[in-house]
């Protein structure tokens, strides 16, 4: 609350080059908000699997690394729409415009949202589904995963690690996602599935939070980021079977 009611009043630096009109200048802004949206390398694990597509608006670099690190970890709320708006640069061409259109977030901890004032993932995705409707989806935001148990810290993990670490992490919220379905049991609509999330390394959280939803039977078409790393993309595995 201090630090918002600070923002009013004192000018606010630029989150990637310190110059005085932040949160990004004009001349950061193009770097961290403009960049072109490419599809991350998409595969299936070895022994079988369902590989999907993901898309990333940008890479995990420069200005947009920037900017999301100050939006997540040191409370820039007003990073949240654009970085949402470029969030939904990336969930168009996974969607493809085909009818209803879903954004899943990745859960966070109950202890990383308290931290962070609020869950970061979701707000992202709120600002995409607005920005996907004034361009003509049928877009919403559908909570379905939560928290089973809390991975460890994936800092200095390798992707075999990370996928170990995350296994089994997510539950796809029984109450949930009853209510995306109709009375004879399947979902209303033509509707397409997205995880949405801040950003993605190695692929093993996206790939445990399609694992959760796919295995209670309903379809999901890909994953969409604001950023990947490393810069030219990482082997996203998205599996129903984690073992």
């Amino acid at each position: 609350m201090l630090r918002m009611l600070a923002d009013l009043v004192l000018p606010v630096p630029c989150v990637a080059c310190g110059a005085a009109d932040g949160p990004l200048c004009a001349v950061c802004t193009p770097h961290a908000l403009h960049t072109a949206p490419f599809p991350v390398a998409a595969g299936a694990r070895p022994g079988g699997g369902v590989p999907a597509a993901c898309v990333a608006a940008g890479a995990y670099r420069g200005a947009l690394r920037s900017a999301l690190i100050a939006y997540k970890e040191r409370g820039a709320r007003a990073l949240a729409r654009p970085l949402g708006v470029r969030l939904a640069t990336a969930v168009e061409p996974v969607a493809e415009g085909r009818g209803r259109l879903l954004c899943v977030p990745i859960p966070s901890s109950a202890a990383a949202i308290r931290a962070r004032g609020g869950d970061h993932v979701v707000r992202l995705a709120r600002f995409a589904v607005a920005t996907l409707r004034q361009r003509g989806f049928g877009a919403e935001v559908a909570r379905l995963l939560t928290m089973r148990r809390v991975p460890t810290d994936s800092v200095g993990l390798g992707a075999a690690a990370r996928r170990a670490n995350v296994a089994g992490a997510f539950v796809a919220a029984p109450g949930r996602v009853g209510a995306l379905r109709a009375p004879t049991g399947s979902l209303r609509g033509r509707t397409t599935i997205v995880l949405v999330d801040d950003i993605v390394t190695t692929g093993a959280t996206l790939a445990e939070g399609y694992r959760a939803v796919a295995g209670i039977g309903l379809p999901v078409a890909g994953a969409a980021v604001v950023a990947a790393t490393p810069p030219r993309g990482a082997t996203v595995y998205m599996v129903r079977d984690p073992k």
